[in-house]
């Protein structure tokens, strides 16, 4: 792992430790409550491990904690200019929107009777990587998600391939995406649009040397 990341996983292993301590929960109660395996609990405290996304949305639930509490808080010179409180990458984001957590920034409540979202009050949170996401609607929508998204020259969505339930419709107002889907890569341009399902490996990244801005629209599969 990199420096940062190495710095990063023990700073959530020293935190896992103090609030697990704080609850008077061993490794074990926890690893029971969180649905995680104690080794792996034991190696995210000592800092030998980087726990993933859900994983760390489990245990933050299992301790009754907001997940921002394993996060570098903004402005306290932890985290490099550009990236949010959460550092979260737009694969990591989308996760954690499925499993319904809430990452500040980007959880505003709706305006009374706000059918319109205006330019400047747009929901808007950075992401790790040069990505950034605004919603165009004023709050969360139950199974949908309508974004306008920028990619910052080489940002991507993650360094590994995002599926999830749903399917997804893209269409890109200026700049460049490409977009890895399974075994194949599409480069789409200005005017351009996409539409699959998100079951199908993904990822997103722009390779040029503009940046990239599209609208987004996920919607989430019913049970």
């Amino acid at each position: 792992m990199p420096a940062s990341s190495i710095q990063h996983a023990r700073d959530i292993g020293q935190k896992l430790r103090a609030a697990r301590t704080a609850a008077g929960m061993s490794l074990r109660e926890l690893a029971d409550k969180a649905e995680v395996s104690a080794s792996m609990l034991s190696q995210i405290e000592t800092g030998k491990a980087f726990p993933s996304v859900r994983s760390l949305y489990s245990i933050a639930a299992a301790l009754s904690l907001s997940v921002d509490y394993f996060f570098p808080a903004a402005g306290n010179g932890a985290a490099p200019a550009g990236e949010s409180s959460a550092a979260l990458t737009a694969s990591e984001m989308r996760e954690a929107s499925l499993t319904g957590a809430k990452v500040e920034g980007f959880d505003k409540p709706a305006p009374p009777s706000a059918p319109i979202v205006r330019a400047g009050a747009r929901p808007t949170i950075e992401l790790k990587g040069g990505v950034v996401w605004a919603r165009l609607t004023a709050a969360a929508e139950k199974g949908a998600e309508f974004l306008e998204i920028t990619y910052a020259p080489g940002a991507t969505s993650g360094n590994n391939f995002s599926h999830h339930s749903g399917r997804e419709f893209g269409l890109v107002l200026e700049g460049e995406l490409t977009v890895e889907l399974g075994f194949e890569c599409y480069t789409l341009k200005a005017g351009d649009s996409i539409i699959f399902n998100s079951s199908t490996p993904h990822r997103l990244s722009n390779k040029s040397s503009s940046p990239a801005r599209a609208i987004w629209v996920v919607l989430e599969s019913q049970p």
